[in-house]
């Protein structure tokens, strides 16, 4: 498989350049940031898949992204929902820049991502470490309507965690719940281990109090998180008086197998 620049008639968008993929003696045309590119491409001159993309040596993705394009050929335009179960299968097996590259592609096109699209396209940002373009997707999905959901809100908040902004998403957190949005045990979780990671364990178990039967119920996942940090922070006693809790309350450690 090969990749090539060329000339289009139209002049494409600042942020844009356009490869064609061959696959299988198909061509399937790619609309990529050139923040996502490796390296600034050379004109006239070809490289091989394998080594610019090494997850495009995989038959699956080669597969989907074909599928992808045969949607945008159709007539009328397939509903958005059928570009997003090919976008959630590449987004699975982790190729965000791709998926990010295809969803460019559709609003070209024209075609308006649903919901689902477009969180799909939140946690690829989030993933690659850009929150920003995340919250700005975010951003469209408040003022199309959508009501974000959980699944949504965890994404962002381990976005900034990803980051070691933990301090940022729990600003987020505060933001979310007092506008009345639900969290759940994988939020608490999320922003729980975020903080023990940065070295902040007494500001991990506040929060484990803070949320203790008011938010959520914590569960062996965010006590054994805290545990953990304990002991490589050496506080020894602390640690085993909260596993002690842990045992009181009846929290099971059979639930993290």
């Amino acid at each position: 498989m090969k990749i090539r620049r060329f000339c289009l008639s139209q002049p494409l968008q600042p942020q844009q350049t356009m490869f064609l993929f061959s696959t299988r003696s198909r061509f399937v045309s790619l609309f990529i940031p050139k923040k996502f590119l490796p390296f600034n491409f050379i004109p006239s001159f070809c490289f091989s898949a394998s080594t610019l993309f090494p997850q495009f040596n995989n038959p699956h993705l080669d597969n989907s992204i074909s599928l992808f394009n045969s949607l945008l050929r159709k007539n009328p335009t397939p509903p958005p929902i059928e570009f997003g179960k090919i976008l959630g299968s590449i987004v699975k097996a982790k190729h965000y820049s791709i998926a990010i590259s295809l969803f460019q592609q559709m609003e070209i096109r024209g075609i308006n991502p649903d919901f689902v699209t477009c969180s799909l396209l939140i946690n690829c940002f989030c993933q690659l470490g850009h929150i920003t373009f995340a919250f700005s997707v975010f951003s469209k999905i408040l003022k199309r309507g959508y009501h974000p959901n959980t699944i949504t809100l965890n994404t962002l908040i381990k976005g900034f965690c990803l980051k070691g902004e933990v301090h940022k998403a729990l600003h987020f957190h505060d933001k979310v719940v007092a506008q009345g949005f639900h969290l759940n045990q994988v939020s608490y979780g999320t922003l729980i281990n975020g903080l023990c990671k940065v070295g902040e364990t007494r500001a991990a178990l506040e929060l484990l109090r803070r949320v203790d039967g008011k938010l959520v119920q914590p569960n062996v996942v965010m006590y054994s998180t805290i545990i953990d940090s304990m002991c490589k922070d050496k506080l020894v006693s602390d640690a085993c008086d909260l596993y002690s809790e842990m045992v009181v309350k009846r929290i099971s450690l059979f639930l993290m197998w």
